[in-house]
């Protein structure tokens, strides 16, 4: 007669087998994670850095077309005359004329650059500028009725100067595609 057949339990050895294989793929899971988490912040610093490159450029482009209008309106020494209406650029003709009085205009502190001057060597950002007048302002005269008197030189005029960069070939609207800045110019009179 025979006796009925038990079965053994496993040896601890083979039990270790499974385990192992469970263990090695746990850890090949969370080196994964780590590989793309380690990705996704080198991609995410690349963009920061990218970003801040491009807001540094429009920046700095900005700042030269502001500095090339205050040197372009402060050349001559001479008062600018307002813009021929429709005009599309604050020239006439050599010198520069202003297109809107600040204190009058109903823009207020917004900027408009339907009459602009592209700025002269920035390919990609591209720079525009345009003067607006602001006031003049003259010393009294030196005669008995002085207060009753203006000088006809030595006057200062003031100027509100706007300029903007973008990265597109035509102006844009200030705000996320194009980067505006504004300045004051005060223009002596010889």
């Amino acid at each position: 007669m025979s006796m009925p057949h038990h079965s053994l339990p496993p040896s601890p050895r083979a039990r270790q087998r499974g385990a192992a294989l469970f263990v090695a793929m746990i850890m090949m899971l969370l080196v994964l994670v780590l590989a793309v988490v380690g990705m996704r912040t080198v991609t995410l610093e690349s963009r920061i850095a990218g970003n801040m490159l491009e807001s540094q450029r429009l920046q700095e482009t900005a700042d030269g077309a502001l500095r090339e209008g205050e040197r372009a309106i402060q050349k001559y020494g001479l008062s600018l005359s307002k813009c021929a209406d429709g005009s599309t650029s604050p020239y006439d003709g050599v010198k520069p004329c202003f297109v809107s009085e600040a204190r009058a205009d109903p823009l207020g502190l917004s900027t408009t650059f339907t009459s602009k001057v592209a700025a002269t060597g920035f390919t990609g950002p591209y720079g525009y500028w345009y003067p607006r007048y602001i006031s003049t302002v003259c010393p009294k005269g030196s005669s008995a009725t002085s207060a009753l008197e203006a000088a006809t030189t030595g006057c200062t005029e003031f100027y509100e100067l706007n300029a903007q960069a973008t990265a597109e070939t035509s102006v844009q609207a200030c705000g996320p595609q194009a980067f505006c800045l504004r300045s004051t110019v005060n223009l002596f009179i010889k």
